[in-house]
């Protein structure tokens, strides 16, 4: 399966530290009230890529997350089950993922269709299987945000996502606007439904000849592998791959099962 890129944006707080909410709110005129940083930072990378491409009302959203708005589980639970307070209206309205797509959708001025999902593993590349079978259909362009807002205390995310404890967990926000037609594209990212075991993925890199890059859940490779770790680190890795001109392929592993991304700069 293929898919076209037509533009991008990144954000990751261990390269940019900025205040997120001040930023919508001075910058771009975005009302801010009712919500939390995990809806600011999703609404924030959307608004970074609207500068960059047009985005149309018909667009297709998509939205995947590793653990979702884990923050606002936790307050809930502390509302709730220690301090035995009822659950406050928007944090119930926050607790639900489409609320998320609904106030990137409003931002974005995208009225056409809106699916907030998460995968159990790979759910980067789950996520671009769905919008692929769904585009293929609709012929219409996609946004897809992955989004990763790291919580605290980190150890507990740490032992979910299952990395190691000296892993730096970082927050970020990446989009790509998709098509399944090469004009306009700057990049293009190939993937497949397959899952490959430890022989047969190295088997494939063997003959490889392009660079490499690893997430750090791939402990049994010797690649290179990026410092820092979120669950849909191969979004950022496609956006950095663009920025760079690079073509490369990355790897990501769950339960000793790999997929992989193979990312090819056009511009």
């Amino acid at each position: 399966m293929t898919l076209y890129i037509q533009n991008y944006s990144s954000y990751r707080d261990d390269i940019e530290t900025i205040d997120v909410k001040n930023e919508l709110k001075q910058k771009y005129k975005i009302d801010t009230r009712r919500q939390d940083k995990f809806i600011h930072l999703a609404v924030y990378g959307g608004q970074l890529l609207k500068e960059k491409v047009e985005i149309n009302k018909d667009n297709e959203l998509y939205v995947t997350s590793g653990v979702g708005n884990i923050d606002i589980i936790q307050k809930t639970n502390t509302y709730m089950y220690k301090e035995n307070q009822t659950l406050k209206i928007f944090d119930f309205i926050n607790l639900l993922g489409n609320t998320t797509s609904y106030y990137i959708a409003s931002t974005l001025g995208i009225k056409g269709k809106s699916i907030f999902q998460i995968s159990d593993n790979f759910t980067y590349i789950n996520t671009l299987v769905s919008l692929y079978s769904s585009i293929r259909s609709s012929k219409k362009d996609a946004i897809l945000c992955s989004i990763d807002l790291l919580s605290t205390p980190a150890e507990i995310m740490k032992r979910v996502l299952g990395v190691k404890e000296d892993c730096n967990l970082v927050s970020s926000v990446n989009y790509q606007k998709f098509s399944l037609e090469k004009s306009n594209a700057i990049a293009k990212v190939d993937f497949d439904i397959i899952s490959y075991s430890y022989n047969e993925i190295k088997e494939i890199l063997l003959k490889n000849d392009k660079k490499v890059l690893i997430s750090s859940r791939c402990k049994e490779l010797e690649f290179e592998k990026d410092l820092a770790y979120f669950e849909t680190m191969g979004s950022y890795v496609v956006n950095n791959a663009i920025k760079n001109k690079d073509d490369l392929v990355y790897i990501d592993c769950f339960n000793n099962r790999y997929r992989m991304l193979k990312i090819e700069s056009l511009k």
